[in-house]
């Protein structure tokens, strides 16, 4: 079997007589590559500073906690533990190994705190409060002691202290705002006592300066630092050295002195693909947590951050499955301008296609010259926009760039193929009238069950969007952009029996224009595409513009209910509602250019012969506008209301409030809708001058001999 080898001089004459046609098809694929290329990229990035965002405004630090082994000793004593902040060192390298690689690489080192219970300052002043802490962190925190010296031991490192015996007596350094406010100096003792009235002994052993205030291991308590205000009294805390730290257990119950480790999550190491299994070990350590009564020494993990990671993980999903909505719809209108396209450049190629099967050229060799000349071009608009797509994004993205591209690729040879097949077909007209009658009927039968296969796909993306909510997958989002489709659908079905409605009644009057107008209107209402292509593009530009309004108030109220997180989800899904409310007209119109382009040869040859009988060039123009201006205005009034009845079925099922914090009722935006229809009625007023002008320099003798051809 031969290979067929394409006849490169005739690819390339059809490359250079149709360069317009295919580079309108470029321009298409270019651009809606660009879009759907770009946007997971920047849909990822923008998910990527929510999940900071939210970790970095909502805290979520993890807390583990531990108590302390008892220091019961022989008769009745308590033993003091001279190496206990090694054991407090001991226990925040356990909990660190406990989190897990993936959960330690995205928290900050550790902190180690064992805080007393809150102590009342007894000098009679007004309500002061006094806690001691000590605090310990790999290499901090640092400190200068401007006077007196660190925190030193008070008794002999095995000291025995009796139950019942006076109150132990605990150095602890003060900062110097706090020494300052309490006006002592080293060596002073700080008049304390808890809540029960048992009195504390606690001598200031120095007054530091803290080298970095910023020191992550001054979050447990910020009163080591300043005084803290509040409602209930000013707080002052005393820092406790490793030293001093056996004597605080001595001078408090044994249950009263908790080790506490602290995690602070690092924003800049998370991203929006880690928080699944971050979120996952986070409530695993949650899960298996100790009991707080527990004595032996196991781990209780507090934390908000699986929360935290768990809400912003609905609202990134929500917007990405939105945004895949707003995408599956620009696709939805390219998809059907690119058939349009090639629908134009094989009615253009019509004879030359029947010429070359007429002359023996097969079938294979006609497809796969229409073939290559397709891929070439669409691959290389392909390449541009996702060369631009990397341009303007952190990365390129291919899930959404196949329908177009293949739409692009295939569309052409597959009509032109076909188109070429019939023109040397010998099937012949059946004599008998029940046998043709039975052909029509099986082509309409086809047809309908086309159609109807759209109307069913309409429908089960509908209901799996009711049913699964807008994260139900590439079904549910396709149910904006089907349903759209299945209105146009309705709506062209309906349009042929309102022409021949008119028509009827234009009959019996007496405006000619009218009449003619009328006439080729319901002649060429038989076209589909380019009917489905407006009504479809105006339909989801609505329906884009409806988005655009209703989420106009979504980043305040999400800054406001739900911290700002949702906010630049919000703002990125607002943005590209905008860029689709731009686009989707664009390509509607480029759909009406098309559509006209490819009945302009037949319109106008009838005009040409109508001209024959007196038609006036100004007069031939208004009827080529009424013979355009049904379904344009078809689309004007239906598209906008096609728009807001999707809005009103889809928009409970978006998961809006998820980025609003709350259920926005849908917004129509009438001045944009009223804008969009105003464009496209306008567009048939620039047409119609235009194919005029093009089409004038051509004589009546000439279009007269070339006939029906």
């Amino acid at each position: 079997m031969r290979i067929p080898v394409p006849h490169w001089p005739s690819v390339a004459g059809r490359a250079r007589a149709d360069a317009g046609p295919l580079l309108l098809a470029a321009v298409v694929v270019a651009a809606i590559t660009l879009l759907a290329g770009a946007v997971p990229p920047l849909l990822t990035a923008t998910a990527d500073a929510a999940v900071r965002e939210a970790v970095r405004g909502n805290g979520g630090d993890l807390q583990v906690h531990s108590r302390m082994e008892a220091d019961d000793g022989p008769n009745g004593s308590r033993l003091r533990h001279p190496r206990l902040a090694e054991d407090v060192d001991d226990f925040r390298a356990r909990a660190t190994e406990e989190l897990g690689p993936g959960l330690r690489a995205v928290l900050r080192p550790p902190v180690a705190s064992v805080i007393s219970p809150t102590l009342k300052i007894t000098d009679g002043s007004v309500l002061r409060t006094f806690q001691l802490a000590y605090v310990a962190r790999d290499g901090g925190p640092a400190v200068t002691w401007v006077a007196g010296g660190p925190p030193r031991p008070t008794a002999s490192e095995t000291a025995s202290v009796p139950y019942g015996a006076p109150p132990w007596v605990v150095q602890a350094g003060l900062s110097e705002a706090a020494a300052a406010a309490l006006q002592v100096r080293p060596g002073a003792r700080i008049p304390l006592a808890d809540d029960q009235g048992n009195v504390k002994d606690v001598q200031v052993s120095g007054i530091f300066r803290p080298q970095d205030k910023a020191d992550p291991a001054w979050r447990p308590l910020p009163a080591l630092l300043n005084p803290v205000t509040a409602a209930n009294g000013t707080r002052f805390a005393g820092l406790l050295s490793r030293e001093s730290l056996p004597d605080a257990r001595l001078a408090f119950g044994q249950d009263e002195l908790r080790r506490t480790v602290r995690f602070t999550p690092d924003p800049d190491r998370l991203t929006w693909a880690m928080v699944p299994p971050v979120a996952a070990r986070v409530v695993a350590l949650k899960a298996a947590s100790g009991s707080s009564a527990a004595r032996d020494g196991s781990l209780k993990w507090e934390t908000r951050l699986d929360g935290v990671l768990r809400t912003v993980s609905a609202q990134v999903e929500a917007a990405f499955a939105q945004a895949s909505l707003l995408v599956v719809t620009l696709l939805a209108v390219a998809v059907l301008v690119l058939l349009l396209a090639a629908d134009l450049l094989v009615r253009r190629r019509a004879r030359a296609l029947a010429a070359a099967r007429q002359r023996g050229m097969s079938l294979p060799v006609i497809g796969g010259e229409l073939l290559l000349e397709s891929a070439v071009t669409a691959l290389l608009a392909a390449a541009a926009g996702l060369g631009l797509a990397r341009a303007v994004a952190p990365g390129v993205s291919w899930e959404w760039i196949a329908p177009v591209v293949v739409t692009a690729v295939a569309a052409g040879p597959a009509f032109g193929t076909l188109t070429a097949a019939r023109a040397t077909r010998d099937r012949r007209v059946p004599a008998n009238r029940s046998a043709r009658r039975w052909m029509r009927d099986t082509v309409r039968l086809r047809r309908a069950a086309l159609e109807l296969g759209v109307l069913v796909a309409a429908a089960g993306a509908l209901v799996a969007l009711y049913q699964r909510g807008i994260g139900g997958g590439v079904l549910a989002a396709s149910a904006p952009a089907l349903c759209a489709l299945a209105g146009a659908l309705l709506l062209a079905k309906a349009l042929p029996l309102a022409l021949r409605v008119a028509l009827g009644r234009l009959l019996r009057s007496r405006r000619p224009l009218a009449v003619f107008g009328a006439a080729r209107a319901a002649a060429t209402s038989a076209r589909l595409l380019p009917l489905l292509v407006l009504v479809t593009s105006v339909a989801l530009t609505s329906y884009a513009l409806i988005f655009a309004a209703t989420m106009s108030h979504g980043p305040a109220l999400a800054a406001v209910g739900q911290g700002t997180a949702a906010g630049p989800l919000a703002t990125g899904l607002l943005r590209l509602a905008w860029v689709s409310a731009v686009t989707l007209p664009v390509l509607g119109l480029l759909g009406l250019a098309l559509g006209t382009a490819a009945g302009a040869p037949e319109r106008w040859q009838t005009l040409t012969r109508l001209r024959t009988l007196g038609l006036r060039p100004r007069e031939a123009r208004w009827v080529a506008a009424g013979e355009l201006l049904p379904p344009v205005l078809l689309a004007a009034v239906g598209g906008p209301l096609l728009g807001a009845l999707l809005a009103h079925l889809t928009f409970g099922s978006l998961s809006l409030h998820l980025l609003t914090g709350a259920a926005p009722a849908p917004a129509a935006p009438w001045w944009g809708l009223g804008l969009v229809a105003g464009v496209f009625l306008a567009a048939v007023a620039v047409v119609v001058p235009v194919e005029s002008a093009l089409r004038r320099r051509r004589r009546l003798s000439e279009v007269l001999r070339a006939g029906d051809n």
